[in-house]
C-alpha cells in the first residue's frame, strides 16, 4: 500500500511528466509551423521576388506535381506547403498555368507570366526541395526530387 505522501509524490511526478510532454509537443508543432510559413518568405528573400510571384511559382509547381502523382500521394505532399490548395486555386484564377505542364521546361516557362526570368525559374524548384528538407519534410522532398528527374 502507498502512503499519502507516496501517492502525492506519484501524482506530482505524473503531472510534471504530462506537462513536459505537452510543452515538447507544442514546441515541435510551433517550430514546424514556423518552418512551413517561412518557406514563402525565404523564397522571396532568396530570389528577390514579391509574395504573389512566389505563390504563383509554388502553385505552378504544385500543379506540376498534382498532374504526376496519385491523389493520396499528392494530398500528403501538399500538406508540407502552406495554403497549398488555396495557392493552386489562385494560380488557376490568375492564368499562370493555362495548359498541362508536360515537363519541367513547361513549368519553368509558365513562370514567365509571373515576371520570373529563366535563371530564377530554373533555381526555384530545387530551392523548394532544399527548404522542404530543412523543415524536416524528407518524404515530400524525396517526392519532389523524384518528379523533377
Amino acid at each position: 500500500m502507498y502512503t499519502t505522501l507516496q501517492l502525492r509524490w506519484r501524482r506530482a511526478c505524473t503531472a510534471l511528466v504530462s506537462c513536459a510532454f505537452v510543452v515538447c509537443a507544442s514546441n515541435d508543432y510551433t517550430f514546424a509551423q514556423q518552418a512551413r510559413q517561412g518557406m514563402i518568405e525565404e523564397l522571396q528573400q532568396r530570389f528577390g521576388l514579391q509574395e504573389p510571384q512566389v505563390r504563383g511559382a509554388l502553385g505552378a509547381l504544385l500543379l506540376y506535381a498534382r498532374e504526376r502523382l496519385p491523389k493520396p500521394e499528392f494530398d500528403e505532399f501538399a500538406q508540407a506547403i502552406p495554403d497549398a490548395y488555396h495557392i493552386i486555386d489562385q494560380v488557376k484564377a490568375r492564368g499562370v498555368v493555362t495548359r498541362p505542364l508536360d515537363d519541367i521546361g513547361d513549368y519553368e516557362a509558365s513562370l514567365a507570366s509571373l515576371g520570373i526570368a529563366h535563371p530564377i525559374a530554373e533555381q526555384f524548384a530545387p530551392a523548394v526541395i532544399e527548404l522542404l528538407g530543412a523543415a524536416g519534410h524528407d518524404n515530400e522532398r524525396d517526392i519532389l526530387t523524384r518528379l523533377l528527374r
